[in-house]
């Protein structure tokens, strides 16, 4: 599609900002580190007035500082890599610590007992940071650059190593509505959109979505931390955790590599629901995947200027054959569904239709002459059940390039520059002509996202260092499909605002051109600034600052374009059956989708580290972070007043608006195009504690407290956006017109095309979505309890408390649902009806036209978008880590854990698909969808040595074996009856309970149908909101490498890597829709079946 337009003037939004944020300084440590320690005698006295130097020794940056009265010194905004460090007095020997390696965010304790002597005597120590934390009161964990270039990742997605850290659960990936490469992963129990990443020390989230954006490939990155829970006052924005990445830099040393790596289908296990061939085996996915690429980096100018360059590029030809539908067969289409309703076709269980139909056959002459028209264009089959199985392909392209510079003006001056950029496509996988329509299950895709960051460091002092980063994320993504058919080719009587699609989706049968699959546009431009300022003074580490952003999003999407063509089954009991008759469930028809947005943030801080002594640590502080919301900018944003619906009062923006609706410039609406008001005092305190418990940096206990707040995703209105009079959205519920005329009894017929304008007409029963112009912020209080020991020098353990509470969780509350009035006959509005309670007449049973029928004509679901929702969260966390020595490391993770509490939609809400009970949202009560009980995350590593007789040697040095273990229990999953038992028009209604007898655990039925019923008419069922558990997940992954040193620089790596060692079948979730004949069947996988990988890597 277009890209969408923006008119948003950048310059003066950046110059605004950087006017705002001069002055409002921020403390980030985010892509750095530091070192802090005290420094005695021999005999324990503290000693002031010693020079502590620690020097880079990649790139010889040196920065120094003195000992206070208290013997203590910190060296703070320390870039990561390795160092030395040298602590000296006149009268004593220099003492010089080296293997010194500071991670990122890292504040590692260095502890130096000088000997009485000449200064220019030297005692040397080789050893590394310790492994316990004895002064951060949070929890976190980093992930180096050895192993991220180690482990076998998935794609080598770095952002997959967030699991690694425990307590972490992946939810989702980015939709196809944002860049690819970004996960949603919940994190202690927190939102899946609730982890904040920065790269080099700059955010790296998509407002869209508010997951990460694409991070760079791992031969890129230098390494990046993960904090789990008590985040400090200088992280904002998000609350659940905090990802920080740092890409590599140039050294005083030209280095680099070029790598490649294959896979073909042929070395690959096929999947067990892959189509089988002619030859009676299953057929393989065709995969052929090259990545390649290298880096390079080194000195301009000795010890001053240095840069670092990077590309990686991915090949993909795929076509797996593994997807179901089900269609029509010739059988059917004769009118007899008798081997369709048999117990071969449902799970081992035969089916009837429903009265008027008996004998489960239909007259062929009720069919609709639109619905064979469909028919003719869909894949046929000559399975009895109508099973197809087809390939769609997945081929993409991707490309990643990384170019970094760094400066190091002078001893007190630092500045660096940093581009990162790719470019995903892909081809639709419906190639049009006789192609099947199925495919287009797959759109095509062009996405590029641009990532600019500039910093600069100044050191004022050896107690004051400043730092600042500006920042500019852009993104760009195109989704397009082949055009095959619009409503009417079928021969429906329906307007197209975007002809040549048409999207459906058939319970039971199959889909074509899913809604979230349909042609779209969305940008992202994002700009930000930040400056950070720490202060030592004695004990206390100040720091004070905040970060300003500003953001515009541009989005265009046309899924209901064409109509939302829904078909459940609820009239002949089968979805192909009331596809065939035409009885369609719903229609949701409107205009193109456009929202246009942008949005301000602000956050300010101020927090101490206090040492109150030498073992014990307070950290606290406090942030503000005030909410302004969203700017609509094309005003598709409203408001329901009920005292204005009940008075007759209405908009003088939208002449014709129902009763009740109010706009930006009507009285009443919030000033500006938010439809919020403004909320100023979102005060988060933080605070907790770090005790060296023996004093010598291997025992420590931890807690802390964290407040914060969760921004909504960019597209949260996209929704609200599509209602009248902007996108003119209604739904057509079971049309007396059928498929092929779906308005005949609407006056006037098709309303649309409409065009929006102040005496715009408004669509019978238009779908709205409003917003409380109170709503908040989603809340978080977390809070932790930590005991860390290190054993040995190689290993540490731990064991964690994690809590939270969450609150203010934004759900829609519908305000205007059906209301159940029986099932014998009555009359409305002065019209007779002898079922009153049905699908059809859903429109006029709803609570408002019971009210007032002239007005709420107009008004069909109502959602209010409210944060009335909460969560709670508790979870033990045992941690152990072996650094590694002797060729051997470790890190391994266990999680229990329980997570309740009511649902919740970080991104945007569908319509009618909110809260169940208007006047009790605690109804929908239940496990949280992110709760899993149990979580195992472990890698490990193991090296060769150089063996010293040579045919061992040549043989055996240098093999290395890296692998990831990871487990999980089964996701809380919510079972839908599929039907409206209540007649509501609310979606996602549950089934009830009969027995806890949930489970028969078969491919075809992994429940137990007998434990559920369908509700009694006009009632919710009792079964709790994921209730049940879906299949657990175990795999393993293992890469095997041989390292050939070519000279003292260079090295060959021959690596083969497997993914999914074991070939697991891990289980997807079952289909959860009761009504339809797939429920409790499994169609697909978690994860591929295995992998096989080869590369090589020339490193120098």
């Amino acid at each position: 599609m277009t890209r969408p337009a923006t008119s948003r003037a950048v310059l003066p939004s950046i110059l605004f900002i950087v006017s705002v944020l001069m002055s409002a300084p921020v403390w980030a440590q985010l892509s750095t580190a530091e070192l802090n320690g005290r420094v005695t005698d021999s005999s324990g006295a503290v000693l002031p007035g010693v020079t502590v130097t620690a020097t880079q020794t990649a790139t010889g940056l040196v920065r120094t500082a003195v000992t206070d009265e208290n013997g203590a010194y910190l060296i703070s905004n320390l870039p990561t890599g390795p160092y030395r460090l040298e602590v000296a007095l006149q009268g004593f020997r220099t003492y010089v610590q080296t293997g010194i390696v500071l991670q990122v965010g890292a504040t590692p304790t260095i502890n130096a007992a000088l000997e009485l002597g000449s200064l220019e005597e030297t005692v040397t120590v080789e050893a590394a940071a310790p492994l316990v934390d004895v002064r951060s009161a949070g929890i976190s964990a980093v992930v180096e650059n050895e192993r991220i270039l180690e482990l076998p990742l998935v794609g080598r997605n770095p952002a997959s190593l967030v699991l690694m850290v425990g307590a972490a659960v992946q939810l989702a990936e980015a939709t196809n509505r944002s860049a690819p490469g970004g996960v949603g992963i919940s994190v202690a129990g927190g939102l899946s959109t609730g982890v904040g990443y920065t790269l080099d020390g700059a955010t790296h989230n998509n407002p869209q979505e508010n997951v990460n954006l694409p991070l760079p490939f791992p031969d890129a990155l230098q390494e990046f931390r993960v904090a789990t829970s008590g985040l400090s006052a200088q992280n904002g924005f998000h609350s659940a955790a905090s990802v920080n990445a740092v890409t590599k830099s140039g050294t005083n040393r030209f280095s680099g590599n070029g790598f490649e790596f294959l896979r073909h289908h042929r070395f690959n296990a096929t999947s067990p629901f892959a189509r089988i061939g002619p030859d009676g085996e299953r057929e393989d996915d065709g995969l052929k995947r090259n990545q390649f690429g290298g880096t390079l980096g080194g000195p301009i100018v000795a010890d001053k200027l240095f840069f670092f360059a990077a590309y990686q590029g991915t090949v993909l030809k795929q076509r797996p054959a593994s997807f179901i539908a089900f269609v029509p067969t010739a059988q059917m289409l004769a009118g007899d569904f008798t081997t369709f309703a048999s117990a071969q076709c449902n799970g081992g269980r035969e089916v009837q239709l429903r009265a008027p139909f008996v004998n489960n056959r239909i007259n062929p002459s009720q069919f609709s002459p639109a619905a064979l028209n469909l028919v003719k264009r869909l894949p046929s089959s000559t399975d009895p059940c109508g099973q197809i199985t087809f390939d769609v392909g997945s081929d993409r392209n991707e490309k990643q390039t990384v170019a970094r510079v760094d400066y190091q003006v002078g001893t007190r001056h630092s500045i660096f520059g940093r581009y990162f950029v790719q470019r995903y496509t892909a081809p639709p996988g419906y190639a049009g002509g006789d192609d099947n329509v199925l495919k287009t299950r797959n759109q095509g895709t062009d996405a590029w996202s641009h990532s600019t960051t500039l910093g600069a460091t100044t050191v004022f002092s050896s107690t004051t260092v400043n730092a600042v980063r500006f920042a500019m994320n852009l993104s760009d993504l195109d989704n397009y499909q082949t055009p095959f058919f619009s409503p009417k080719d079928l021969g429906i009587n329906l307007y197209s605002y975007d002809p040549g699609y048409m999207v459906m989706n058939v319970t039971g049968g199959f889909e074509i051109y899913p809604g979230n699959q349909a042609r779209a546009a969305f940008l992202n431009d994002t700009y930000q600034i930040a400056d950070d300022l720490t202060v030592v003074r004695g004990n206390h580490q100040f720091g004070v600052g905040g970060h300003a952003q500003y953001w515009v999003g541009d989005y265009i999407s046309t899924s209901r374009a064409n109509g939302n063509w829904l078909v459940d089954g609820r009239v002949t009991g089968a979805g192909l059956g009331d596809l065939l008759i035409g009885r369609i469930t719903s229609i949701e028809h409107g205009a193109k989708n456009l929202l246009n947005i942008d949005n301000w943030y602000l956050g300010l801080y101020a927090q101490d580290s206090w040492r109150l002594s030498s073992r014990l640590t307070l950290n606290f502080g406090m942030r503000w972070e005030p909410y302004f919301g969203q700017n609509v900018l094309n005003n598709a944003v409203s408001i329901f007043d009920m005292d204005n619906f009940q008075q007759g009062i209405k908009s003088k923006v939208f002449l014709n608006a129902p009763a009740g609706l109010i706009y930006p410039g009507d009285e009443g609406f919030p000033a500006g195009q938010t439809g919020l008001n403004k909320q100023w005092w979102n005060l988060s305190p933080r605070g907790g504690f770090a005790w060296d418990v023996r004093g010598d940096g291997r025992l420590s206990v931890r807690s802390s407290y964290a407040m914060g707040y969760d921004f909504m995703s960019g597209e949260y209105h996209n929704i609200n956006a599509g209602a009248p009079p902007f996108g003119n959205r209604s739904i057509i519920n079971d049309p007396p017109g059928l498929m092929d005329d779906p308005y005949r009894t609407t006056v006037g017929g098709d309303p649309h095309p409409i065009v929006t304008g102040p005496n715009t007409s408004y669509v019978q029963f238009g779908s709205f979505g409003t917003m409380d112009p109170d709503i908040n912020s989603n809340r978080i209080q977390s809070w932790n309890f930590t005991v860390e020991q290190q054993i040995g020098s190689d290993w540490g353990v731990s064991a964690a408390y994690l809590g939270s509470h969450s609150d203010r969780l934004w759900y829609q509350l519908a305000l205007n649902p059906g209301i159940y009035m029986g099932l014998g006959p009555c009359t409305l509005n002065g019209v007779s009806y002898t079922v009153c309670s049905t699908n059809a007449n859903l429109n006029q049973r709803r609570l408002l036209y019971q009210q007032n029928p002239r007005e709420a004509q107009f008004i069909g679901p109502l959602d209010l978008n409210t944060d009335i929702g909460w969560q709670n969260y508790h979870g033990i966390k045992l941690a152990a880590v072996r650094r590694a020595v002797n060729g051997i490391s470790l890190n391994a993770n266990y999680t229990l854990s329980q997570c309740r509490g009511t649902p919740q939609n970080p991104r945007f809400n569908q319509t009618s698909g909110g809260y169940q009970k208007l006047d009790d949202p605690s109804f929908d009560e239940g496990y949280c969808d992110q709760d899993r009980r149990h979580l195992v995350s472990l890698s490990v590593g193991y090296e060769t040595p150089a063996f010293e007789r040579p045919a061992l040697r040549v043989i055996g040095s240098h093999w290395r074996l890296s692998g990831i273990v990871n487990a999980r229990s089964g996701a809380r999953l919510n079972i839908e009856s599929g039907l409206d038992n209540a007649f509501s028009g609310i979606r996602y209604q549950r089934r009830n309970k009969v027995s806890d007898d949930f489970y028969t655990k078969s491919l075809t039925s992994y429940f137990n149908r007998d434990a559920f019923a369908q509700p009694a008419p006009g009632t919710l069922g009792d079964l709790p909101r994921n209730a049940v558990v879906g299949p657990a997940f175990w795999n393993v992954d293992l890469a095997i490498s041989r390292l050939i040193a070519m000279g003292a620089t260079q090295r060959l790596e021959l690596r083969l890597e497997s993914f999914n060692l074991l070939n697991h079948f891990n289980w997807r979730d079952p289909l959860l829709i009761f009504n339809a004949p797939t429920f409790g069947r499994i169609t697909t996988q978690t994860g591929a079946p295995r992998i096989i990988q080869f590369g090589v890597k020339y490193d120098f």
